[in-house]
Formats: structure tokens, C-alpha cells, sequence
């Protein structure tokens, strides 16, 4: 089916006289209510990853085996790296929030075709650089985890000194490398794939949106 927006937009080039007649201002608005909910729809999203990142860091500290672990943890450099990545990550999002808010603030106050592109280029950057961030933080915590794997697991380490006694160290060393960089392109891929799902579809409708106003603006 016809997307609305579109027809109404093919009705005002076309002048048809079997439609009602709509104005450069009728459409501009209809686009602008348009890009509102969508930034309003990408902000309401935030808020409700933020609360399922606290809930889902939170949850582990409620279970005693998990507070015995960490207990046994007597890596202050290790611990310090865990709470601070996660406050961190927590103070990204905030400021993503407050960012989107702005976005939306923006675009809900805007009166002209020039400054409601210029706040929808601004939210597609802003979301695109939240994804980014994390695409980024998802590889540094994946080599860290596997660096500390290496490092601290005892089980790993007899494993290492046992492939080293027996002379198979480069083929350790070749497997090691190729199961990472799978876990990278695992872990990568599906966070992108989550990103893509969660915004992909409401930034796609907001580049149509911006596309609709260069057009206008032609």
C-alpha cells in the first residue's frame, strides 16, 4: 500500500483535480509530525535500554555464588575495570538520552524546512555514534575477557603449558587466533544486528523523511 506521506506528496505535484488540493505547508507539517514521533519513538527506546542494562548488571550481584566470585577477585585492576566500563557505559547512554531529548525538543520546535533537515541529520548522527560506541566497547571488553582468560584461568594456563611441553605451541597460538576472531565477529555481528533491528528501521524512516524535504525544498 501507498505510504500516506506519499500520496499526498504525488497530489500536490500533480495538482489532480480528483484530490484535495494540499500546500507546500500541509505537506511540510505532515512531514515534521511525521519525524517528531519517530525521534519521540527512538527516545522512549533508550529509556527502556537503559533500564534493561541496569537490570541486567544489577541481577548477578543478588546471587551469592556470583558475590563469592567476586570476592575472590584480588585483581584491584580487574575490578576497577568492570565497575568503571560499566559506570561508564551507563554515563554513554545518559548522555545518548540526553542528546535524543534535545533531538526531539528540536525537531518539536522547529519552523521552517532548513532547520527541521539540519535536527534530523543531527538525531541520525547522534544514534549512529551510539552504535558505533558500543561496537567499539563490545570489541575492547571481548579482548580484554579473553586476555584475562589466558592470564587468570588455571585451567587454561595447565592447558597452554601442556600443548607448550608437547611442542605444539604455533598450533595452539593459530587456533587461538582463529577462535577469537570468530568470538569478534560473533560478538560484533550481533550487536549490530540488534542495533540494526531496535533503530535501523526508525532512522530508514527518518532518512525518507529528510529525502521528502530536499525535495519539498527543490
Amino acid at each position: 500500500m501507498m505510504d500516506e506521506l506519499e500520496l499526498l506528496k504525488k497530489d500536490w505535484q500533480k495538482k489532480d483535480e480528483h484530490l484535495p488540493k494540499l500546500s507546500y505547508n500541509d505537506i511540510y507539517t505532515m512531514i515534521w509530525k511525521k519525524s517528531s514521533s519517530i525521534v519521540k519513538w527512538i527516545f522512549y527506546i533508550s529509556i527502556i535500554e537503559l533500564i534493561f542494562w541496569i537490570v541486567l548488571n544489577a541481577a548477578p550481584f543478588l546471587m551469592d555464588s556470583f558475590q563469592e566470585k567476586l570476592g575472590e577477585i584480588d585483581d584491584t585492576f580487574s575490578l576497577s575495570f568492570m565497575v568503571g566500563s560499566t559506570i561508564f557505559t551507563f554515563g554513554i547512554i545518559l548522555i545518548f538520552i540526553y542528546f535524543l531529548y534535545k533531538a526531539y525538543r528540536g525537531i518539536s520546535t522547529v519552523d521552517n524546512a532548513k532547520s527541521l533537515m539540519e535536527s534530523i541529520l543531527k538525531t541520525r548522527k547522534i544514534v549512529q555514534y551510539y552504535v558505533g560506541y558500543n561496537l567499539i566497547m563490545a570489541v575492547v571488553i571481548t579482548i580484554y575477557t579473553i586476555y584475562r582468560l589466558f592470564t587468570s584461568d588455571e585451567n587454561v594456563i595447565k592447558l597452554f603449558q601442556t600443548i607448550k611441553d608437547e611442542g605444539s605451541e604455533l598450533k595452539f597460538w593459530l587456533l587461538g587466533a582463529i577462535i577469537v576472531a570468530l568470538g569478534m565477529i560473533l560478538v560484533v555481528g550481533f550487536i549490530w544486528l540488534f542495533y540494526r533491528l531496535i533503530y535501523g528501521f526508525l532512522l530508514r524512516k527518518l532518512n525518507h523523511n529528510y529525502k521528502e524535504l530536499k525535495k519539498l525544498e527543490i
